[in-house]
């Protein structure tokens, strides 16, 4: 009886040893890509957030009803 539940936890055991390498595959894909986009077009991408920010920055405030 030990000797078969071993066995079963052993088997357990390597897959998930295969479940978690297919998960850092799978982050390790989508990561990769967006690190490679970052760091192509990182300065572009600051500075259109910084142009929004001024915009923001700088429209006037909507007054208050009753104002």
């Amino acid at each position: 009886m030990f000797g078969k539940l071993k066995t079963l936890a052993i088997a357990l055991h390597q897959d998930e040893r295969g479940d978690m390498a297919q998960i850092v595959l799978a982050v390790a894909l989508i990561v990769i890509p967006l690190m490679l986009l970052l760091l192509a077009f990182g300065k572009q991408i600051g500075e259109w957030f910084n142009e929004k920010n001024t915009a923001l920055s700088d429209a006037e405030r909507i007054p208050e009803p009753g104002q």
